[in-house]
């Protein structure tokens, strides 16, 4: 009897790596290099395992009971098991903003589009609109390294409250979500309230701003690529203002009045430019 494969209203997240293209041959000459250098059959490419593990890091946060995943090259599908709820949704957004920072340590972005709808999910198959939406979110509207999420998606995960305006049931949900014209996009920053310790969100402000930084510095004679990370350079100390002078009075777990030092220290981390 042939099987039955059942739609299921799902999230999909589509994201691909920035300039990851050019990486692929890089990883092959550094695995033949290595493969001469020792005089065996083995090709090995740290920079390859670096990507790899970074990415089996990032996603490890992800429960592998509601979420599959895929890497093929430089692109990433995640899906829910089953039908995606708030809470799963929630759930992936935060992982997205992971995988983000990760990436970003190792210096690569991520640009992509997260839709909802019905869609087959199994081992080896995976059918269905919302693929192929999130796929022309990232290819045809992302354009900066942005993780733009669909109108199905927003529609289905917004409520009602008691004054009639729409909303989301998030932590932070005013700001996870952000609007460009008729684009919304997941504030990726929102990272930063994953960890309670100081250490790490220093960590978090400083990583971003020296990735930022590079980046800007190694291309700024090539104008298509500068304008991208000039966005969100614009987009992290935006970021920066909204936790210096909002975001950071609105966590219990922390306290501004005896944190002078570290909002100080977070503040000089905006990006200036023709410096």
């Amino acid at each position: 009897m042939e099987q039955h494969y059942v739609y299921k209203k799902r999230a999909v997240a589509f994201l691909d790596v920035l300039g990851f293209r050019e990486k692929l041959n890089v990883f092959q000459k550094e695995a033949e290099q290595n493969q001469l250098a020792e005089e065996n059959e083995s090709y090995v490419s740290q920079q390859a395992n670096d990507f790899i593990n970074t990415f089996k890091k990032a996603i490890a946060r992800l429960d592998d009971k509601k979420f599959r995943y895929y890497l093929f090259s430089d692109n990433i599908c995640i899906t829910s098991i089953n039908e995606t709820t708030s809470s799963d949704l929630q759930d992936l957004f935060l992982a997205v903003t992971e995988l983000y920072f990760q990436f970003a340590r190792q210096g690569y972005f991520l640009r992509g589009g997260i839709d909802y709808g019905l869609f087959i999910d199994e081992d080896e198959i995976a059918v269905g609109n919302p693929l192929a939406v999130a796929y022309l979110l990232e290819s045809k509207k992302a354009i900066y390294p942005r993780i733009i999420l669909s109108d199905n998606l927003v529609k289905e995960f917004q409520t009602i409250n008691q004054q009639g305006e729409k909303n989301y049931e998030y932590l932070y949900a005013d700001v996870l979500i952000k609007d460009s014209c008729e684009i919304r996009f997941l504030n990726i920053f929102l990272h930063v309230f994953q960890s309670d310790y100081r250490e790490d969100r220093e960590d978090f402000f400083i990583k971003y701003s020296e990735v930022l930084k590079q980046n800007l510095a190694e291309n700024i004679k090539n104008e298509a690529i500068y304008t991208k990370y000039k966005w969100l350079a614009d987009e992290f100390n935006e970021f920066i203002d909204h936790f210096i002078n909002e975001l950071s009075f609105l966590d219990t777990a922390f306290d501004p009045e005896q944190e002078v030092g570290f909002l100080e220290m977070v503040g000089q981390q905006k990006i200036q430019y023709g410096n």
